[in-house]
């Protein structure tokens, strides 16, 4: 599938903290084309304040003076407007249905070679939202999912919820913590058991393993799987048993 040259659009914004707050949404789900059209607010610390880690987007902003200029600059691509209000002209989606929709029938999806596919997300001003003629050129005017009575949602809350729905329909790599194991498929495949040590260290204690099926090792290990250890838990008990071996044979040389 074709991947997507997404850019955010934020027309007529008022307050430059959603803007910040957008920046940084727009670097949690891996975006970072920005575009401003006829923006309503300065840009002051402010702004670099609410991006906090994710100022990527809003450094590298566009901004346009009208819709004129940024038809005159940008590609034509497809156009997804955002909305909490249905009425006459709009035909309001579902935003997760037109992008199962957009994925699985608009032809330029169903190469796989090619540049990437423009996608523009349009979002409107925080007091009223986008115009009709905000929405001229739009392929899809779509909704946000919402449970309560207010269907409103705060500009830099829609622009996430919205890219992360997008991440949901077209995929991507998800980010991976410092702490999160590495994906099974690039992990040396690790020993499911620390048998062989747990045997040498109940020998090193003169435990009699001779028993075939009861024994100190059968009962060890039957308990400790009961417990259904991870693997970086297999591997710590390993490293504990060596360590003790070492030691035990360390003390009987000295004595």
């Amino acid at each position: 599938m074709r991947a997507l040259d997404l850019r955010v659009v934020l027309v007529r914004s008022i307050y430059e903290r959603n803007v910040g707050s957008t920046s940084r949404a727009m670097a949690n789900m891996g975006f970072k084309k920005l575009i401003l059209v006829d923006p309503k607010c300065e840009f002051t610390i402010e702004a670099n304040q609410a991006a906090a880690s994710g100022q990527q987007a809003l450094a590298d902003k566009v901004i346009y003076k009208s819709w004129d200029e940024f038809y005159k600059h940008e590609p034509r691509g497809i156009q997804i407007a955002t909305t909490a209000r249905d009425g006459r002209g709009r035909q309001t989606e579902d935003l997760e249905s037109s992008l199962v929709k957009l994925k699985d029938t608009h032809p330029e999806f169903q190469k796989n070679a090619g540049s990437p596919i423009t996608v523009h997300l349009l979002f409107g001003p925080e007091d009223h939202g986008l115009e009709g003629i905000d929405l001229k050129y739009a392929n899809f005017c779509c909704c946000l999912p919402t449970y309560g009575e207010n269907p409103s949602l705060n500009l830099a809350q829609a622009s996430l919820l919205t890219l992360f729905i997008i991440r949901r329909v077209f995929g991507g790599e998800r980010t991976r913590l410092d702490g999160q194991q590495k994906p099974r498929a690039a992990q040396k495949k690790p020993e499911v058991f620390p048998d062989e040590t747990l045997k040498a260290w109940l020998t090193e204690m003169n435990m009699d393993l001779s028993k075939r099926r009861i024994n100190a090792f059968t009962v060890l290990r039957r308990m400790l799987l009961q417990n259904a250890p991870s693997e970086k838990e297999f591997r710590v008990l390993e490293i504990v048993l060596q360590q003790s071996l070492r030691r035990m044979k360390e003390g009987r040389k000295k004595s």
